[in-house]
């Protein structure tokens, strides 16, 4: 392994980068919009990627009840816990936690999803990572970089490795607060195309964390174009 290039530690978003999980996440706000405010959610667009309270934000704006929005975020997270069982990994990442693991290189979770459903979510499908951080672990959520440099700091690396970590993000908010952390952003093309992620700072895509292993990503930072 190029140990000039090797990776410090590796980062990865939960929802659309470890776990297929958009759907059950859209059909949780869908079903507290409805209960809530007693109509369908009808536009999910530009949703994806924000923290809970941020959604909530936007829809209880939308609905006319921005005072209802820690209500809507609250109930939201009830359904969620609910619906972790239906979750299944994405291709590739037991195989790189396995890889990462054998070759020593520290990783983590961190995500705009509450920490507990990522917890949950783990333990259900027989995986332990022992450092996660959440929405509820940092004051401003992505774009900010908080729970980025948080993790990094939690996995003993210091700032002068942080362009040598690698972060996989699904996300055009995520990616920018990878690039705010001065860390190395790879975007993972489960819901945007390459060029949006791209454009937000990716310095590499892949389908999935399978395609980045594949590639040798995980031993060597890919090149940049």
């Amino acid at each position: 392994m190029d140990q000039s290039t090797r990776p410090s530690g590796v980062i990865f978003d939960f929802d659309g980068v470890v776990v297929d999980s958009l759907s059950v996440h859209l059909d949780a706000w869908r079903a507290s919009f409805k209960t809530l405010y007693g109509v369908e959610l009808e536009n999910t667009d530009g949703l994806p990627g924000r923290s809970t309270a941020a959604i909530a934000d936007i829809l209880s704006t939308r609905a006319g009840q921005p005072g209802t929005k820690e209500a809507l975020a609250s109930l939201k997270r009830d359904i969620l816990r609910q619906s972790s069982a239906a979750i299944n990994f994405l291709p590739g990442v037991q195989s790189a936690f396995v890889w990462l693991r054998r070759e020593k290189i520290p990783f983590g979770i961190a995500s705009n999803a509450p920490r507990k459903f990522i917890e949950t979510t783990l333990y259900e499908l027989g995986e332990c990572v022992s450092h996660i951080f959440g929405c509820d672990d940092v004051m401003r959520q992505k774009p900010e970089p908080d729970v980025f440099l948080k993790c990094a700091k939690s996995l003993s690396l210091s700032v002068l490795q942080h362009e040598k970590i690698i972060v996989f993000e699904d996300s055009p908010h995520g990616l920018r607060a990878a690039v705010k952390a001065g860390m190395f952003p790879i975007g993972v093309l489960t819901q945007n195309s390459a060029d949006q992620m791209i454009e937000a700072g990716a310095l590499a895509v892949c389908s999935d964390v399978g395609d980045a292993l594949q590639r040798g990503w995980l031993s060597s930072l890919p090149r940049q174009s």
